[in-house]
């Protein structure tokens, strides 16, 4: 997926008011970001994460909450060696989001990034 195409996902997910603009906004901001740490203009297999992401952080707005991953899951995310870069996207959301986001809504999302991170990186190079 590249930005045009995330930017026609995001423009759908608004016609449908199914995220807020601000939202919208940061992940958007959060697809450049990553785009950026890996020097790419396109990320495979995203589309998971950067859906999730806008609905994630409007759900919160409206006080809804979530159950987290299965705790066998999370001790894997947090093995995966992308971990790191991961848990630190997660950072630059809470920050532009200007919230902090409850610890299942991060655990979701560090699983999702590690997941784009892991098919995206190659050999532990970036792309």
């Amino acid at each position: 997926m590249n930005l045009n195409e995330y930017k026609e996902r995001l423009t759908i997910l608004l016609e449908q008011e199914v995220i807020t603009d601000k939202s919208s906004d940061v992940a958007l901001q959060a697809f450049k970001e990553l785009l950026k740490i890996l020097n790419t203009t396109e990320l495979d297999q995203a589309e998971m994460l950067f859906t999730h992401l806008p609905m994630a952080l409007t759900r919160m707005s409206n006080g809804e909450n979530v159950e987290g991953p299965a705790k066998e899951i999370v001790n894997e995310i947090y093995d995966s060696p992308h971990f790191l870069i991961a848990k630190t996207q997660v950072e630059w959301i809470e920050e532009n989001w200007n919230h902090l986001l409850p610890q299942e809504e991060k655990d979701y999302l560090y699983m999702h990034y590690s997941t784009v991170l892991t098919i995206n990186v190659q050999g532990g190079v970036k792309r």
